[in-house]
């Protein structure tokens, strides 16, 4: 029996069961046979063309933002419009702010009164929060050739965000990691580091850590920009490596799978989680084994590139083993949940305590022919995140940034 496509099952299904919650499950048969979860269909969807990507949904006090372009360093044919999303607990644009830049907008950093946001065209960006009127903007310079990082920090009155080969009268050198004022946008410090950043900032009590791809680890003063200490990785970082917290620990996978704990007060190394996968099983030598980490007040939850979530205790014991189908693409957890997205668009949610599944569901794109995994893309999801029944999912390519209403529990 041939495999039937979404859009010939839902008509045997009829419309009825076209909802979002749909009806029962879908089933692809075949060798490559899964069983599939239930579907979800969007009710908003946000996209442009096939070359937007879109950041890391952000919630703050009842609003989500979303920034597009995350990713996009530079454009071949010189800027183009990106823009800033704000969007309220139903998906409704609350706000949207569109800026011509040369380069893509990173992940939203919401504050009481501001959007804080770098960019892939080596600028910082500060929005008003309630209407997304633009309020300053830091250049770097450079703006062809160099770039900013995803992730920006706020300590206090200065914002913080890492540079690549910048062009300014007070920054030196091709790396750096700088501090702007909030309310004025100008530059306050400068530190410099010994490779680009991109995910690898994060604010610890006080203390700004740099992971660099190069595996430097900097502790930096985030009102001086002096620097508190200095450790190494012992290995590099991808790309998309960020420093979380857990059990009084600094963690953060390198490139070749292994998850390091170390020392926010001093940068030492404290412990090391290893990858059990061999090189051989790697796609190529830079293809990292960690896709996504998320620490908790009790646990420490690494998800990898094979579909598997690891829950460890603060010992470093393994409590659950989660196996999935596909490779992770994003994973949160609130303390109710551990939810997790992989690359075929299948949204999980797991118990804490034991990784046992709760509930899944297929987030279907309405415009594919998706047919439950049979092709899932390294890339096509960045990531999610969850505000009362509303799921916002954010993608590359031709996914964009999707809105879903996601059933009550039980």
């Amino acid at each position: 029996m041939e495999s039937l496509s979404r859009r010939q099952l839902l008509g045997v299904l009829g419309a009825s069961a076209a909802g979002l919650a749909g009806g029962g499950y879908w089933y692809v048969r075949g060798s490559d046979a899964v069983d599939c979860p239930e579907f979800l269909e969007p009710d908003r969807e946000f996209r442009e063309s096939t070359s937007e990507a879109w950041s890391e949904p952000i919630v703050d006090d009842g609003t989500v933002f979303v920034g597009g372009g995350a990713g996009i360093v530079r454009m071949s044919s010189g800027s183009r419009m990106f823009r800033l999303l704000a969007l309220e607990p139903s998906g409704e644009p609350k706000w949207v702010a569109r800026r011509e830049l040369a380069g893509g907008i990173g992940r939203p950093r919401p504050t009481d009164d501001r959007v804080f946001v770098s960019t892939g065209a080596n600028t910082l960006l500060a929005f008003d929060r309630e209407t997304g009127g633009l309020e300053w903007e830091f250049d770097a310079g450079g703006n062809v050739e160099g770039h900013m990082g995803v992730v920006t920090l706020v300590h206090d009155d200065t914002v913080v965000a890492s540079v690549n080969d910048p062009n300014h009268d007070e920054l030196e050198g091709s790396n750096a990691v700088v501090g702007v004022s909030t309310n004025e946008g100008e530059l306050q410090w400068t530190t410099e580091l010994d490779a680009s950043v991109s995910n690898g900032l994060a604010l610890f009590e006080g203390t700004v850590v740099v992971a660099t791809r190069a595996g430097t680890l900097v502790g930096v003063d985030p009102e001086t920009g002096d620097r508190r200490w200095e450790g190494d990785l012992e290995g590099g970082v991808d790309w998309t490596g960020s420093p979380v917290s857990f059990a009084g620990s600094g963690w953060i996978p390198r490139e070749d799978g292994t998850v390091v704990g170390f020392d926010p007060e001093s940068g030492t190394i404290r412990d090391r989680l290893a990858s059990d996968r061999g090189d051989d099983e790697r796609e190529n030598e830079t293809d990292g084994f960690v896709r996504a980490m998320q620490g908790s007040d009790d646990a420490l939850y690494v998800g990898n590139l094979d579909g598997r979530v690891t829950a460890y205790d603060a010992d470093g014991s393994e409590r659950w083993l989660y196996e999935g189908l596909e490779r992770i693409a994003a994973m949160k957890t609130d303390g109710d949940a551990v939810s997790v997205l992989d690359q075929r668009g299948v949204y999980t949610e797991l118990e804490p305590e034991t990784g046992d599944v709760s509930r899944a569901f297929l987030l279907v794109d309405v415009r594919d022919d998706d047919r439950c995994g049979h092709f899932p893309s390294e890339r096509r999801f960045g990531g999610f995140a969850t505000i009362r029944h509303t799921l916002v999912v954010t993608g590359r390519v031709a996914f964009g940034a999707k809105t879903y209403r996601l059933p009550p529990p039980g």
